[in-house]
């Protein structure tokens, strides 16, 4: 039997760990490990399209804004380049993540697979866009037409899928819930996760470019009222550099560090690997990425219960979310109510992992959307 050809389109570098951080680049890496051929479709080696569209969205030049006829030619010029790709390796299906702007325009009869881990209503709400009437009826308008042109709709979360459903009147039947899985290329045995770390101190890391909407300073009160309350904890945050009255001795700063970079990326790992448990207090996300890969190294997490979290953590299974109204001092306490114990933390440690392994890995998600592909041949 031939293998199918899955046309692999963004105008995103794929290619890049850090691109939609690295989310595209480990779909990719786990769909050509499928019985598939993946047909790279697009420029990836070049700057990304979507990234300037996005920064368009958030602070719009006046003579770029979504719509405008200099916008328009860009994606228009970009559906040229799909379509002679297509003309010269036709493929059975397209898969299109996060790829609205790029469906806007794709005109073809090959069955597409859109993927979004949001839509454009819980986008503008959750991270309170600031766009006038003519942008929004635009971003409004492309979703409609993804949400008819495609064959299936794939979100990683039942907050995505019942925004499709309930602000873009998709048909249920053309959606599939299916998680994204840890961005790591090598992840860590189970032996290697199960092996006795000592937990005094305890430490607790976190993860997160965006300081303040991350929650890092409840991260940080968090680790004030353990010490206060006698529990000895330490806090290492990576990826952000903290407002210059955030300062404490069991506090530990790690600058960015860039996942394309092995040692880098080494680093990082081993900061997953000495420390007892994952804090991302988060205003708003999508999704989550980082508490899948925080799972992969056992970590249990302390988060909030926002966005497509609830498809990640279940609640005394891989850790515990807590409402956004939530303190450093609540946080603090269900900490101390939940991992004081030996025995309950390793149990949680265990489970945490068993998470990763059953369902927040690309092999998984992999697994589920060849299903898919295979259902619309």
């Amino acid at each position: 039997m031939n293998q199918i050809k899955v046309g692999f389109l963004s105008s995103q570098n794929y290619l890049d760990k850090t691109t939609f951080s690295g989310s595209l680049y480990y779909m990719r890496t786990a769909l050509k490990a499928r019985n598939l051929q993946i047909i790279d479709l697009g420029n990836p080696k070049k700057p990304s399209l979507w990234r300037k569209v996005l920064n368009r969205l958030i602070k719009p030049p006046d003579s770029s804004k979504a719509g405008t006829p200099q916008y328009i030619a860009e994606y228009k010029k970009f559906i040229s380049l799909i379509n002679k790709q297509l003309q010269q390796t036709p493929c059975d299906v397209i898969f299109a993540p996060v790829a609205k702007g790029e469906l806007t325009f794709l005109e073809t009869t090959i069955p597409i697979i859109s993927l979004s881990d949001t839509t454009f209503a819980l986008l503008e709400k959750t991270y309170q866009l600031k766009l006038d009437e003519s942008q929004k009826k635009l971003e409004s308008e492309q979703e409609f037409i993804v949400v008819s042109k495609a064959r299936k709709l794939v979100y990683p979360s039942e907050w995505a899928a019942n925004s499709a459903i309930n602000d873009y009147q998709a048909e249920p039947e053309k959606i599939a819930i299916i998680p994204f899985g840890a961005n790591l290329d090598s992840p860590p045995s189970m032996s290697e996760v199960l092996s006795n770390k000592p937990i005094s101190p305890f430490r607790l890391l976190f993860v997160g470019r965006d300081w303040s909407r991350k929650g890092g300073d409840i991260a940080f009160q968090t680790l004030i009222c353990l010490c206060k309350k006698g529990f000895d904890a330490e806090l290492t945050v990576v990826g952000s550099t903290p407002p210059a009255n955030i300062q404490h001795d069991k506090l530990k700063v790690v600058p960015f560090l860039n996942k394309n970079i092995p040692q880098d990326r080494k680093q990082i790992n081993e900061l997953f690997l000495k420390s007892n448990a994952f804090i991302l207090p988060t205003r708003a996300d999508c999704y989550g990425i980082v508490l899948c890969e925080a799972n992969a190294f056992g970590l249990p997490v302390f988060t909030t219960d926002v966005g497509g979290i609830p498809t990640i953590v279940k609640n005394g299974k891989n850790g515990y979310m807590l409402p956004l109204s939530a303190t450093g001092e609540d946080y603090a306490n269900l900490i101390i109510e939940k991992l004081s114990d030996p025995t309950h933390y390793h149990n949680l440690v265990q489970s945490s992992r068993k998470e990763y392994d059953s369902r927040l890995n690309w092999n998984k998600w992999a697994e589920s959307l060849h299903q898919l592909i295979l259902s619309i041949r």
